[in-house]
């Protein structure tokens, strides 16, 4: 009996442990890894970016794990983000294939997950064109307009603002892409909504099978789901684009869909994009658009709440721009109001609403770090450990605008990659952040918020991890406020 389990012992340590440590020997440092299940269970897939975090005091901010089979490496470091994102952007601009870029992003045929190629980078220019060129068909202005329209018709009484404020971005995107709002009871709205809910839900269980690609062979309800809702999503853009081919006009551009098609139509000969394509684009534009910039206000309205004080600078700062005149602030005067902006890189930071970005993977044989990293390598960046590294922030858990104001109140901004960097970085920044800035600006100058007396917040570690970081639900007050006369 003795010399058998020695012998399966000595077959276990030729066969797995040898050769596991002699694949990891140019690698960067990592826990040892299980047989068939790597690093999982060290890891608490509802949030991740924390253990990942934990992972890295021990073994340093590039290190490497075993998801399943599928090797991976973890940075941690703003430093050496920089170093892969910019620096070697081409070596670490690949996309990794998995299950999730199969659900969420119409078999990897959008922008996000689709991975670097001539298609992409064809794909990507004519994206940014037309967001560029169809930026203002968002009608801003005019979708705050009706959100305060909406918090004052409470009457300084106790209200939600999630669902409120996601509906107002999803509409906004709506007037951007399809020319129209969305009517908030109209069925496609329930079933865009409906889809959102669902992949936020499904995160955790589509994470797993990128892990165990086996998995996606067992008929998870939860998968059922996600399947179901990114055909929902489909069946509804590609409608909306049928009905603006049918009504398309060269010359005249009514929203995002037309600029597509004036880009696709200019280049069809080129043969390496198709209408599949277009509408994966437009997607990555809607659900991004509508889901992080709402999760930015709301946290910000949480934050407002929690610090009074920081509401009244706001208040003051707001009232010395602005001033007495009827008019409501605008994104000209962002570079006049730099705490409202200090305020907002904040919430980015402290939030990091995005924790992990979308997975890299190596184009070439590389370095990183004085690390060998091999072709195809699965890269996650760990946006949440960064914006939390105690060596590049004081007090890192703790809410400061201030940290991003120089000495004489301007704006400094150097370690925030909310949107990511490089190559890879997200199209739709500059309209996020407009929409955010000119959201928050309006809201601060026509109310006040607080949260009823005898009530508290919820805490921030009390939030939930789905597509992004969403505090639980919270109620306020947005009480009408007078400018100051000046």
């Amino acid at each position: 009996m003795i010399p058998t389990v020695i012998g399966i012992f000595i077959l276990l340590v030729v066969v797995y442990v040898v050769p596991t440590i002699w694949q990891r020997r140019h690698l960067p440092p990592g826990p040892f890894p299980l047989p068939l299940v790597g690093n999982v269970l060290s890891i608490d897939l509802k949030r991740p970016y924390t253990a990942f975090a934990d992972m890295a005091k021990k073994y340093g901010k590039l290190f490497r794990i075993l998801m399943g089979r599928q090797q991976v490496i973890v940075i941690n470091s703003y430093e050496i983000a920089r170093e892969a994102l910019v620096t070697k952007a081409a070596d670490f601009a690949g996309r990794p294939r998995h299950f999730f870029g199969d659900i969420f992003g119409r078999n990897c045929t959008d922008i996000a997950f689709q991975s670097l190629s001539s298609r992409w980078k064809i794909q990507h220019k004519l994206a940014i064109t037309a967001l560029r060129l169809t930026e203002d068909k968002a009608n801003l202005a005019d979708h705050v307009e009706k959100l305060c329209s909406r918090f004052n018709s409470f009457n300084g009484n106790l209200f939600c603002p999630q669902d409120i404020v996601i509906n107002s971005l999803a509409n906004c995107l709506s007037s951007l892409i399809f020319g129209k709002e969305l009517k908030l009871d109209d069925r496609e709205v329930e079933m865009l909504v409906e889809a959102v809910s669902v992949f936020r839900d499904s995160l955790a269980a589509v994470n797993m099978i990128n892990t165990f690609p086996m998995l996606k062979y067992i008929p998870f309800d939860i998968i059922r789901k996600a399947k179901r809702a990114g055909e929902i999503r489909d069946e509804i853009f590609e409608r909306k684009f049928g009905e603006h081919i049918l009504t398309f006009q060269k010359g005249y551009t009514r929203d995002l869909i037309d600029a597509l098609l004036m880009g696709f139509y200019e280049m069809a000969e080129d043969g390496l994009l198709t209408k599949r394509h277009l509408i994966s684009s437009a997607s990555d534009f809607f659900f991004p658009g509508t889901e992080t910039p709402s999760t930015v206000i709301t946290w910000a309205i949480f934050y407002l709440i929690k610090h009074p004080d920081m509401q009244d600078r706001l208040h003051h700062q707001l009232d010395d721009v602005i001033g007495s005149t009827n008019r409501l602030p605008e994104f000209s005067d962002k570079p006049n109001l730099p705490f409202l902006d200090a305020f907002i890189t904040e919430v980015h930071r402290i939030v990091s609403e995005t924790p992990l970005a979308v997975p890299h993977s190596t184009t070439c044989d590389t370095s990183l770090a004085g690390f060998k990293i091999p072709r195809d390598m699965t890269v996650i960046i760990n946006l949440w450990a960064i914006h939390h590294d105690p060596d590049i922030w004081a007090d890192p858990f703790s809410f400061r605008p201030e940290r991003f104001l120089d000495e004489h109140g301007r704006l400094h901004v150097e370690g925030v990659m909310s949107f990511s960097a490089g190559k890879r970085k997200c199209p739709g920044q500059s309209f996020a952040k407009k929409a955010v800035f000119l959201y928050l600006a309006q809201l601060l100058s026509r109310f006040r918020f607080e949260c009823p007396q005898g009530t508290t917040l919820p805490k921030e570690e009390e939030s939930v991890y789905g597509i992004v970081i969403e505090s639980k639900p919270f109620q306020v007050r947005a009480i009408p406020r007078k400018r100051k006369e000046q």
